[in-house]
């Protein structure tokens, strides 16, 4: 064993460096590399190359440190706003999923309770070391890797709230509700504190450093302001890794964030090397092939919950299937996050030993399925695609037209009022979500209230006594929700200009109430189910499913109308072409909203299309567009064609969707999926 901090740092980053390299070289995240360097150089294989495990545990503090106050120097709360409205309902619904399946899969393995929530909370964040390596500038569809990163950005908000509140659990291992709300009441005041403390001082000490114009300086003044916060926050019995970030977010609102990070970066490489090198250092290989089996499990719940609630998510925000499933694809493996709150929960001593390694397993098992998983997107996309009834389709076609059509066009004046709306639903489902919590915790005190008084009731009549009672209690804030969930539909169909008639506006409307009703149960009640199967609620799942499904038949309901009136809009298209230039012509008046602004193509002869059916250019799952209408020069038109159609030249098609899916449909119909081909003039 070395004798000394030099010599475990020699055998760590040599080996470090080695095994990152070989990462390098076979294409795989580095973390991989120093995942394995720890294995190399930790006390369970038998290699002439050994660490001090104590030693490493301390200095992969550092590690923490470094690349918390790293995520915070990238957070402003300006981007947090920026990305908001386009993967916010993504990251709650993924986030809330996951948590729940984890959650789930720890109570079916036997843990407890807290050791539950920590699995679940692993489970929920992904990496975005694999996923920025994956999705690079170069690769992939630009508009996906738009959404993913957005989707990061907010994981790492919701990363920072699990570590505190994971250091809240762990903290007080099995506490009971009222102890873990005061303490996490608690948590939310010191973080008050401390940001607001210091955003009148850190970014102020920071621009005048800046303005001395000294790189050593400013990286000396930001790594020490790292350290202090830090510390801070571990003499208030929090995690180092919160008091970083808070340190990395106030001085990223100096101003002087962009040239302090390449500063930190080289040191904050080192060392969080250094904390992978430490995880490989704590897994015993014998007891990873022991707990491969739960492994294995963790890695398809991983995968599977990560992609099904994405892709519900991506569609609800108006993101289309097509980028959705895609972006579940991407971001189907656990991350950097996983092991920080891991080492809380083993530090504690409130979850199995067994937690690291199997986490450990999971990262290098989704790290090798993920690229796997996202060259056979497309396959998976077109398969969705011919899965869905048609009615849906169009729906979800234009939902993400009426999405879009709200962003864009929307006045300042409607954005306030959608916002608004938001936070009301938000503060209802919180009560609602309290309410009943309260109804189940109270059983016991009651029961013994009552037994005071004389009076014997059953636990099933006390339970059932106090559940009408949240319920009837919890009635109001359900109306109120309700009310804004039907401001929201209305707000994605109405308040945008340029919308059809008032049949098409109210069918349309109708749709749209259902599925923003589905995207709160969701959203909203998937984080309740777990908050309210933590309390002790034995059916909290089943009435969101009842809830779910009833949601579900009025959509199918609401999306046959949906259908009829997009059939509708589209034979009046064709009267239009066959008396008007379409090129050149306004849409008629009585559309569907969606339906009036829509893109017009005629395929010449040298043009991709011609010669080939829909289903075989599988345009809908390439693009997200939907051909509406043909209008054929032998007049044998197609009304919301079924895709057998074979394309001729001067074919005039009508397509569907949102400004992007136009786009790139226009682009696969003229020249190809690879861009390549003709040049036709529409």
């Amino acid at each position: 064993m070395p004798a000394n901090i030099v010599a475990d740092l020699a055998i760590v980053l040599g080996v470090a460096a080695a095994t990152g390299a070989l990462s390098h070289q076979l294409r795989q995240p580095p973390v991989l590399g120093y995942l394995f360097a720890g294995l190399v150089v930790g006390p369970y294989l038998p290699v002439p190359l050994f660490a001090d495990v104590d030693r490493m545990e301390e200095l992969s503090e550092l590690g923490v440190i470094l690349v918390m106050f790293g995520i915070g120097l990238e957070f402003r709360i300006a981007k947090l706003v920026a990305v908001l409205p386009r993967a916010g309902i993504a990251v709650l619904v993924e986030c809330a999923a996951l948590l729940s399946a984890g959650y789930g899969v720890g109570q079916l393995l036997g843990w407890t309770a807290p050791a539950s929530l920590f699995l679940g909370a692993c489970m929920a964040i992904s990496s975005t070391m694999t996923v920025s390596k994956i999705l690079g500038p170069e690769n992939g569809d630009p508009s996906v890797r738009d959404l993913v990163m957005s989707m990061l950005v907010l994981q790492d908000v919701v990363a920072i709230a699990l570590i505190a509140a994971m250091t809240a659990v762990a903290a007080g291992g099995g506490l009971s509700a009222g102890d873990l709300a005061l303490t996490l009441g608690q948590l939310a005041l010191v973080l008050v504190v401390m940001i607001g403390g210091g955003l009148l001082i850190v970014p102020r000490v920071v621009r005048y450093v800046g303005r001395l114009a000294s790189p050593e300086a400013l990286v000396v003044v930001g790594v020490g302001l790292c350290f202090v916060f830090a510390e801070l926050a571990t003499v208030l019995g929090y995690s180092v890794a919160l008091g970083a970030f808070v340190a990395g977010m106030l001085v990223s609102e100096s101003g002087d964030a962009h040239r302090m990070e390449p500063l930190i970066k080289p040191l904050r490489d080192v060392f969080s090397a250094v904390f992978f090198v430490s995880i490989g250092m704590s897994v015993d290989p014998l007891v990873a092939l022991d707990v491969a089996p739960i492994a294995l499990l963790v890695t398809v719940a991983v995968i599977s919950v990560q992609l099904v609630s994405v892709t519900v998510g991506g569609i609800l925000s108006g993101n289309g299937p097509r980028r959705s499933i895609t972006a579940g694809l991407a971001l189907g493996q656990v991350g950097e996050f996983a092991f920080i709150i891991a080492s809380i929960g083993v530090e504690a001593d409130v979850v199995p030993a067994a937690l690291a390694p199997v986490m450990v397993t999971v990262a290098v098992l989704t790290t090798f399925t993920t690229p796997l998983g996202l060259a056979r997107a497309d396959k998976l996309v077109s398969l969705a695609d011919r899965a869905v009834p048609s009615r849906v389709r169009d729906t979800l076609s234009l939902y993400a037209g009426w999405v879009e059509r709200i962003r864009e066009r929307a006045t300042p004046k409607e954005h306030r009022s959608a916002r608004r709306a938001m936070l009301v639903v938000l503060v209802d489902m919180v009560c609602v979500t309290a309410i009943l919590g309260a109804s189940v915790r109270s059983q016991r005190y009651v029961i013994d209230v009552l037994a005071s008084w004389d009076i014997q009731l059953t636990p099933e009549a006390v339970a059932a006594l106090l559940a009408g009672v949240a319920v009837l209690v919890s009635l109001p804030f359900g109306f109120f929700l309700m009310r804004n969930v039907a401001i929201l539909s209305r707000l994605l169909t109405e308040a945008t200009p340029g919308d059809g008639a008032k049949e098409g506006t109210r069918v349309a409307g109708a749709a749209a109430r259902s599925l923003v009703q589905i995207g709160v149960m969701v959203a909203l009640g998937l984080p309740a189910v777990v908050v309210l199967g933590w309390l002790g609620s034995p059916y909290p799942g089943a009435g969101l499913a009842v809830a779910l499904l009833v949601s579900a038949g009025l959509v199918w309901r609401r999306a046959g109308e949906v259908q009829l009136e997009v059939r509708g809009g589209a034979g009046r298209l064709l009267e239009l072409f066959a008396s008007q230039d379409p090129e050149t012509s306004e849409p008629p008046p009585a559309l569907i909203p969606g339906l009036d602004d829509m893109s017009n193509l005629s395929l010449l002869e040298q043009s991709h299309a011609v010669g080939k059916s829909l289903a075989e250019l599988d345009l809908r799952a390439q693009t997200g567009a939907t051909i509406v209408a043909i209008k054929r020069r032998d007049e044998a038109n197609a009304v919301v064609p079924s895709g057998r159609e074979r394309l001729g030249a001067g074919d005039t098609l009508a397509i569907m969707g949102t400004t992007e899916a136009k786009e790139l449909a226009l682009s696969l119909l003229l020249e190809g999926p690879l861009g390549a081909g003709s040049t036709a003039a529409t």
